[in-house]
């Protein structure tokens, strides 16, 4: 019966101990994801635009939070009296080490597509989105920085 006693102490006495130092360790580790981002994107002969119609451009980008999930949605929001109205975007985003995700098609019958990804997941730290399909007004497609801040 003694070394009943002595073992159920000691058992006790390293469950004690466990609880007081793995505890927050536990709890930390248990700890909520960021919440994500959810961001639209307009797309036009005109650029990139946010939902108010305002170009980004070099100066004026996306910024976003370290180790937040991220996703993008592109609008396809072509006017009905621009030429572009037929066209069809398509968007990649890529990272400074080569990393790269494409959208799919977007166009006057299938208006939207997504992109999700990590904010500066392996230490990447600005990304590029530009349209890889040929259409009018490519050449103002190719200007939205996205920044982990």
């Amino acid at each position: 019966m003694n070394t009943i006693m002595k073992n159920l102490t000691t058992l006790i006495m390293i469950l004690t101990f466990t609880t007081i130092w793995a505890g927050p360790v536990m709890t930390y580790a248990a700890a909520p994801e960021k919440a994500p981002i959810e961001i639209k994107v307009r797309v036009s002969e005109k650029g990139f635009l946010d939902e108010k119609g305002k170009p980004y451009s070099a100066k004026r980008g996306l910024q976003v939070p370290k180790d937040t999930p991220v996703k993008i949605t592109f609008v396809f929001s072509e006017e009905l009296t621009s030429l572009a109205v037929g066209d069809t975007h398509q968007i990649a985003i890529k990272s400074e080490d080569g990393w790269k995700q494409e959208t799919g098609s977007i166009w006057i019958m299938s208006r939207e597509a997504s992109v999700s990804f990590l904010a500066g997941e392996n230490g990447r730290l600005q990304y590029r989105a530009y349209c890889i399909l040929d259409c009018i007004g490519m050449e103002h497609l190719t200007n939205l920085l996205i920044q982990v801040v």
